[in-house]
């Protein structure tokens, strides 16, 4: 392949999962154009455990003197895509198997409508030890395309496309807000409203490492960020009016599931 790839890993105070992560990258089997650190005001010793690879060229680093927030490191990210024909945004606590990329780009070459691609992966705990998988790969196909708004949020509705697994096709990033104000729901809406764009898609292969740690949980995220998504998602509901009660109904479950997760937490914790 001839494409131009770029990867970018969000890194902050993590120097030994980053690691990781960078000999992940150097050992696909598909090698990008480069790998680029965007740390985000990590303490000086996080460079210092990758500064052989900065000095040898294998990689590139990009440091801010103080962390400006995930948001805004992501948004950074997003136009280094410009003069990318690929791009992927890694969080450094993950691993990629050496497939991830070869697999990715060839299927969006093969699918040229398509902005952005997720995948599967498997979960891994604090150890790099396997633990699970992020999609039951028996329920879901193989591949699954979701070519507008409303596919999306059908997606949505029912699951979740995993935001870490996500490869970028670079010319569709110009411009490209980050809705930083819906806090841990973010992705949601970023990948909803790129599909105005173009055509996502879900291949349903195990290609990355996806570590658990504590505050991902959607039973522990900010209530204010599900009250923002639940706003987003009626309006969104008279953009499209076929999808206004099943949205409405979806809000509902949505709603009565949080508050008796929370009953349980006060009960049994």
């Amino acid at each position: 392949m001839s494409s131009k790839i770029g990867v970018c890993i969000l890194s902050y105070n993590r120097p030994e999962y980053l690691r990781k992560a960078i000999e992940s990258v150097l050992n696909q089997s598909l090698r990008p154009s480069w790998i680029e650190i965007m740390d985000n005001g990590s303490d000086p010793s996080v460079r210092e455990s990758v500064r052989g690879w900065i000095e040898d060229g294998s990689i590139l680093w990009k440091g801010e003197s103080v962390n400006k927030g995930v948001h805004w490191n992501f948004q950074k990210a997003l136009t280094r895509g410009d003069s990318m024909d690929y791009l992927y945004i890694m969080h450094d606590d993950d691993v990629l198997l050496p497939s991830f990329l070869k697999e990715g780009v060839g299927f969006m070459l093969n699918h040229p409508e398509l902005v952005a691609l997720a995948c599967n992966g498997y979960e891994i705990d604090s150890d790099g030890i396997r633990i699970g998988n992020l999609h039951n790969p028996k329920r879901r196909k193989s591949v699954e395309f979701f070519s507008s708004v409303v596919d999306m949020v059908n997606l949505y509705m029912k699951t979740f496309m995993a935001f870490p697994s996500v490869i970028y096709r670079g010319e569709f990033l110009a411009g490209v807000e980050v809705p930083s104000r819906f806090g841990q729901l973010m992705d949601v809406v970023f990948l909803t409203e790129l599909a105005r764009k173009g055509g996502l898609a879900y291949l349903n292969k195990r290609l990355f490492e996806y570590r658990v740690h504590g505050g991902q949980d959607s039973t522990v995220f900010k209530e204010d960020d599900w009250r923002l998504l639940e706003k987003y998602y009626l309006s969104l509901s008279k953009d499209f009016p076929r999808l206004s009660w099943r949205i409405k109904v979806y809000l509902v479950r949505r709603r009565l599931s949080r508050y008796w997760k929370k009953i349980k937490r006060k009960l049994f914790c």
